[in-house]
Protein backbone atom coordinates (compact mmCIF):
# COMPACT_ATOMS: atom_id res chain seq x y z
CA UNK A 1 0.00 0.00 0.00
CA UNK A 2 1.27 3.43 -0.93
CA UNK A 3 2.11 5.89 1.82
CA UNK A 4 -0.52 8.40 0.68
CA UNK A 5 -3.18 5.68 0.81
CA UNK A 6 -2.22 4.91 4.42
CA UNK A 7 -2.42 8.59 5.36
CA UNK A 8 -6.04 8.79 4.24
CA UNK A 9 -7.09 6.60 7.18
CA UNK A 10 -5.84 9.07 9.81
CA UNK A 11 -6.76 12.50 11.07
CA UNK A 12 -4.65 15.40 9.75
CA UNK A 13 -2.99 16.01 13.14
CA UNK A 14 -1.94 12.34 13.28
CA UNK A 15 -0.30 12.19 9.87
CA UNK A 16 3.17 13.51 10.84
CA UNK A 17 3.40 10.73 13.45
CA UNK A 18 2.18 8.16 10.91
CA UNK A 19 4.82 9.34 8.43
CA UNK A 20 7.63 9.06 11.02
CA UNK A 21 6.47 5.60 12.09
CA UNK A 22 6.43 4.33 8.51
CA UNK A 23 10.00 5.63 8.18
CA UNK A 24 11.03 3.72 11.33
CA UNK A 25 9.47 0.47 10.11
CA UNK A 26 11.20 0.83 6.75
CA UNK A 27 14.54 1.52 8.48
CA UNK A 28 14.24 -1.63 10.56
CA UNK A 29 13.39 -3.68 7.47
CA UNK A 30 16.21 -2.26 5.35
CA UNK A 31 18.99 -2.22 7.96
CA UNK A 32 17.83 -5.24 10.00
CA UNK A 33 18.49 -3.36 13.25
CA UNK A 34 16.01 -2.58 16.06
CA UNK A 35 14.59 0.88 16.76
CA UNK A 36 13.32 2.02 20.18
CA UNK A 37 10.84 4.90 20.41
CA UNK A 38 10.09 7.30 23.25
CA UNK A 39 6.91 6.70 25.25
CA UNK A 40 3.81 6.63 23.06
CA UNK A 41 0.27 7.40 24.15
CA UNK A 42 -2.41 4.72 23.53
CA UNK A 43 -3.52 6.23 20.23
CA UNK A 44 0.04 6.32 18.94
CA UNK A 45 0.44 2.69 20.04
CA UNK A 46 -2.59 1.70 17.96
CA UNK A 47 -1.22 3.53 14.93
CA UNK A 48 2.17 1.86 15.33
CA UNK A 49 0.57 -1.57 15.64
CA UNK A 50 -1.40 -1.02 12.43
CA UNK A 51 1.67 0.11 10.48
CA UNK A 52 3.86 -2.77 11.68
CA UNK A 53 1.15 -5.32 10.84
CA UNK A 54 1.54 -4.39 7.18
CA UNK A 55 5.19 -5.55 7.21
CA UNK A 56 5.89 -9.27 7.49
CA UNK A 57 9.59 -8.64 8.23
CA UNK A 58 9.14 -6.29 11.21
CA UNK A 59 7.76 -7.13 14.66
CA UNK A 60 6.57 -4.82 17.40
CA UNK A 61 7.08 -5.18 21.15
CA UNK A 62 5.73 -2.77 23.76
CA UNK A 63 6.59 -1.98 27.36
CA UNK A 64 5.63 0.75 29.79
CA UNK A 65 7.04 -0.90 32.88
CA UNK A 66 3.86 -2.59 34.08
CA UNK A 67 1.04 -4.68 32.62
CA UNK A 68 -1.61 -1.95 32.43
CA UNK A 69 0.71 0.82 31.27
CA UNK A 70 -1.02 3.63 29.42
CA UNK A 71 2.16 5.09 27.93
CA UNK A 72 4.55 2.57 26.38
CA UNK A 73 7.82 2.46 24.48
CA UNK A 74 7.71 0.65 21.16
CA UNK A 75 10.55 -1.59 20.06
CA UNK A 76 10.49 -2.32 16.33
CA UNK A 77 12.73 -5.25 15.46
CA UNK A 78 13.55 -7.61 12.57
CA UNK A 79 11.22 -10.62 12.56
CA UNK A 80 13.89 -12.98 13.93
CA UNK A 81 14.81 -10.71 16.88
CA UNK A 82 13.73 -11.69 20.42
CA UNK A 83 14.03 -8.71 22.81
CA UNK A 84 14.65 -8.75 26.55
CA UNK A 85 13.26 -6.41 29.22
CA UNK A 86 16.54 -4.44 29.33
CA UNK A 87 16.15 -3.53 25.66
CA UNK A 88 13.36 -1.08 26.57
CA UNK A 89 15.78 0.99 28.69
CA UNK A 90 13.32 1.89 31.45
CA UNK A 91 14.05 3.33 34.88
CA UNK A 92 11.70 3.60 37.86
CA UNK A 93 11.72 6.44 40.39
CA UNK A 94 9.82 7.26 43.57
CA UNK A 95 9.20 10.86 44.60
CA UNK A 96 8.39 11.44 48.27
CA UNK A 97 7.56 14.48 50.43
CA UNK A 98 9.56 14.25 53.66
CA UNK A 99 8.44 15.70 56.96
CA UNK A 100 5.08 17.20 55.99
CA UNK A 101 1.72 16.22 54.57
CA UNK A 102 1.06 17.89 51.24
CA UNK A 103 -1.42 16.47 48.78
CA UNK A 104 -0.13 16.79 45.25
CA UNK A 105 -1.85 15.79 42.04
CA UNK A 106 -0.69 14.10 38.84
CA UNK A 107 -0.46 17.47 37.10
CA UNK A 108 1.76 18.89 39.85
CA UNK A 109 4.35 16.15 39.37
CA UNK A 110 4.18 16.21 35.57
CA UNK A 111 4.40 20.00 35.51
CA UNK A 112 7.55 19.98 37.64
CA UNK A 113 9.18 17.37 35.41
CA UNK A 114 8.36 19.27 32.22
CA UNK A 115 9.54 22.43 33.99
CA UNK A 116 13.00 20.89 34.16
CA UNK A 117 13.06 20.93 30.38
CA UNK A 118 12.19 17.25 29.94
CA UNK A 119 10.16 16.20 26.92
CA UNK A 120 6.86 14.42 27.60
CA UNK A 121 7.96 11.51 25.43
CA UNK A 122 10.73 10.69 27.90
CA UNK A 123 8.23 10.21 30.74
CA UNK A 124 5.91 7.22 31.03
CA UNK A 125 3.11 6.64 33.51
CA UNK A 126 2.98 8.62 36.76
CA UNK A 127 1.30 6.90 39.69
CA UNK A 128 0.25 9.17 42.56
CA UNK A 129 -0.20 7.28 45.83
CA UNK A 130 -0.08 7.77 49.60
CA UNK A 131 3.71 7.97 49.76
CA UNK A 132 4.11 10.37 46.85
CA UNK A 133 4.48 9.44 43.19
CA UNK A 134 6.14 6.63 41.26
CA UNK A 135 7.16 7.19 37.66
CA UNK A 136 8.61 5.34 34.72
CA UNK A 137 11.12 7.21 32.56
CA UNK A 138 13.63 6.51 29.84
CA UNK A 139 16.91 5.38 31.36
CA UNK A 140 18.80 8.31 29.84
CA UNK A 141 17.01 10.92 32.00
CA UNK A 142 16.81 9.04 35.32
CA UNK A 143 20.02 10.49 36.77
CA UNK A 144 19.06 14.00 35.66
CA UNK A 145 15.76 13.76 37.54
CA UNK A 146 17.42 12.38 40.67
CA UNK A 147 19.87 15.28 40.68
CA UNK A 148 17.56 18.16 39.76
CA UNK A 149 14.04 17.40 40.95
CA UNK A 150 13.91 18.88 44.46
CA UNK A 151 10.53 20.62 44.43
CA UNK A 152 7.02 19.85 43.22
CA UNK A 153 4.65 22.77 43.49
CA UNK A 154 5.47 24.36 46.84
CA UNK A 155 6.64 21.11 48.41
CA UNK A 156 10.26 20.08 48.83
CA UNK A 157 10.67 16.50 47.61
CA UNK A 158 13.17 13.70 47.50
CA UNK A 159 13.44 11.01 44.88
CA UNK A 160 15.25 7.75 44.47
CA UNK A 161 15.48 4.91 41.99
CA UNK A 162 13.38 1.82 42.71
CA UNK A 163 13.05 -1.56 41.05
CA UNK A 164 10.31 -2.48 38.59
CA UNK A 165 8.87 -4.80 41.24
CA UNK A 166 8.56 -1.92 43.74
CA UNK A 167 6.73 0.34 41.29
CA UNK A 168 3.14 0.99 42.42
CA UNK A 169 1.04 0.97 39.26
CA UNK A 170 -1.72 3.59 38.94
CA UNK A 171 -5.27 2.43 39.61
CA UNK A 172 -7.45 3.68 36.77
CA UNK A 173 -11.10 4.12 37.73
CA UNK A 174 -13.93 5.83 35.91
CA UNK A 175 -17.65 6.37 36.18
CA UNK A 176 -19.71 5.19 33.22
CA UNK A 177 -22.37 7.37 31.68
CA UNK A 178 -24.67 6.93 28.67
CA UNK A 179 -26.24 9.74 26.65
CA UNK A 180 -27.37 10.66 23.15
CA UNK A 181 -26.01 13.29 20.76
CA UNK A 182 -27.17 14.64 17.43
CA UNK A 183 -23.76 14.00 15.91
CA UNK A 184 -20.29 12.72 16.80
CA UNK A 185 -18.80 16.20 16.67
CA UNK A 186 -16.27 16.69 19.43
CA UNK A 187 -18.07 19.75 20.81
CA UNK A 188 -21.34 17.82 21.22
CA UNK A 189 -19.69 14.80 22.83
CA UNK A 190 -17.49 16.93 25.09
CA UNK A 191 -20.44 19.00 26.31
CA UNK A 192 -22.31 15.87 27.42
CA UNK A 193 -19.21 14.16 28.81
CA UNK A 194 -18.18 17.09 31.01
CA UNK A 195 -21.64 18.40 31.93
CA UNK A 196 -21.40 21.67 30.00
CA UNK A 197 -23.63 23.40 27.51
CA UNK A 198 -22.51 23.14 23.92
CA UNK A 199 -22.00 26.92 23.71
CA UNK A 200 -19.74 26.87 26.77
CA UNK A 201 -17.50 24.13 25.40
CA UNK A 202 -16.84 25.68 21.99
CA UNK A 203 -14.63 28.53 23.23
CA UNK A 204 -12.29 26.26 25.27
CA UNK A 205 -11.91 24.06 22.20
CA UNK A 206 -11.07 27.00 19.96
CA UNK A 207 -8.54 28.27 22.52
CA UNK A 208 -6.67 24.95 22.63
CA UNK A 209 -7.91 23.59 25.97
CA UNK A 210 -9.22 20.29 24.60
CA UNK A 211 -7.11 17.29 23.74
CA UNK A 212 -8.34 14.43 21.60
CA UNK A 213 -6.17 11.35 22.02
CA UNK A 214 -3.49 13.47 23.72
CA UNK A 215 -3.31 15.99 20.87
CA UNK A 216 -4.69 19.52 21.02
CA UNK A 217 -7.46 20.21 18.52
CA UNK A 218 -9.20 23.52 17.91
CA UNK A 219 -11.96 22.56 15.47
CA UNK A 220 -15.30 21.93 17.25
CA UNK A 221 -16.54 19.98 14.21
CA UNK A 222 -13.85 17.27 14.52
CA UNK A 223 -15.49 13.83 14.56
CA UNK A 224 -14.81 11.40 17.40
CA UNK A 225 -14.68 7.62 17.30
CA UNK A 226 -15.10 4.71 19.69
CA UNK A 227 -12.03 4.39 21.91
CA UNK A 228 -11.13 8.09 21.69
CA UNK A 229 -10.01 9.89 24.86
CA UNK A 230 -11.07 13.47 25.51
CA UNK A 231 -9.35 15.77 27.99
CA UNK A 232 -10.71 19.22 28.75
CA UNK A 233 -8.55 21.46 30.91
CA UNK A 234 -10.16 21.97 34.30
CA UNK A 235 -12.85 19.35 33.71
CA UNK A 236 -10.98 16.04 33.60
CA UNK A 237 -10.79 13.23 31.10
CA UNK A 238 -13.28 10.85 29.49
CA UNK A 239 -13.04 7.84 27.18
CA UNK A 240 -15.65 6.87 24.59
CA UNK A 241 -16.25 3.27 25.61
CA UNK A 242 -18.89 2.35 23.08
CA UNK A 243 -20.99 3.76 20.25
CA UNK A 244 -24.23 1.94 20.89
CA UNK A 245 -26.22 2.74 17.77
CA UNK A 246 -29.17 5.02 17.08
CA UNK A 247 -32.13 6.01 19.25
CA UNK A 248 -35.68 6.05 17.90
CA UNK A 249 -35.28 9.75 17.25
CA UNK A 250 -32.14 9.20 15.20
CA UNK A 251 -29.66 10.39 17.82
CA UNK A 252 -26.41 8.51 18.41
CA UNK A 253 -26.18 6.65 21.73
CA UNK A 254 -22.77 6.78 23.46
CA UNK A 255 -21.33 5.22 26.59
CA UNK A 256 -18.36 7.06 28.06
CA UNK A 257 -16.16 6.55 31.09
CA UNK A 258 -15.32 9.67 33.09
CA UNK A 259 -11.97 9.22 34.83
CA UNK A 260 -12.15 9.65 38.59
Amino acid sequence: MKRQDVMMHYRPQERPFVDRTIDLAERVDERQTPVLTDFLDPRQVKITEAIVRSSSDVKLYLSGGHEQAERQRALLVPSYWVPEAEDFELSFLRITIPGEFVKLKHGDYLGSLVGLGLKRGKIGDLSVHGEGCDLVVTREIADFIRLHLSQVGRAAVQNREISALDYLAPQVEYQEKAFTVMSLRVDAVSAESFGLSRTKVVEPIKSGKLQLNWQVIDDPATAVEEGDVLSLRGHGRAKILEIMGQSRKGRTILKIGKYL
